[in-house]
């Protein structure tokens, strides 16, 4: 029961700060787009501020769930590796336009995400490692530090996004080629 509220919560707010606004969004708003009553939104969260993290919260756990499914999934791990990059760059970027006027609050709100983000990084990190571990034991990569590698590779990857959100990366619209240069650059690295 109290998970079903609290998603409720987190969907109202996210509804919410998506047609209103986050600035144009009271607590209020939320308790009652959620049908619950103010004390019950209070219980669950203290702050608007609080709800945009739980926002925040919600949609990285749901791409670290498309992320291990990728790690899971029986494919080589040249491949694995490459999709799982292409994977994450789309659906933070479909995050983003998921969450409309979010998106133009993006950089605003970017140090508070960042923070959230932070938590799931060694998560991420993990599931990297876990691929270039395959592909160590395949013989197809050849790492040195497989712990190192993979940081370096999430941290590139975090770098690409806002320009590859923002449409700067291969137009914006090409994919199949930025697929081939990213499956060029990551595996010329590894091997």
């Amino acid at each position: 029961m109290k998970d079903q509220t609290r998603q409720a919560l987190i969907e109202a707010a996210r509804t919410l700060f998506i047609t209103k606004g986050y600035d144009d969004t009271t607590m209020i708003d939320v308790a009652v787009q959620a049908g619950k009553g103010r004390r019950t939104l209070y219980y669950y969260y203290s702050s608007k501020k609080a709800l945009l993290r739980a926002v925040a919260e919600t949609e990285l756990e749901r791409i670290l769930v498309i992320l291990e499914a990728v790690v899971e999934k029986d494919i080589p791990a040249s491949e694995k590796i490459v999709e799982f990059v292409m994977s994450r760059l789309n659906n933070v970027r479909h995050s983003i336009f998921r969450n409309g006027s979010l998106r133009a609050d993006f950089v605003r709100y970017m140090r508070t995400i960042d923070s959230i983000r932070s938590k799931c990084e060694k998560r991420e990190i993990a599931l990297i490692e876990r691929i270039l571990l395959q592909g160590i034991h395949e013989g197809t990569f050849h790492v040195e530090n497989i712990h190192i590698m993979a940081q370096l590779i999430h941290y590139t990857t975090k770098g690409l996004e806002n320009p590859y959100i923002r449409g700067e990366i291969a137009g914006g619209n090409d994919t199949q080629m930025l697929h081939r240069v990213a499956r060029k650059l990551i595996l010329g690295a590894l091997r």
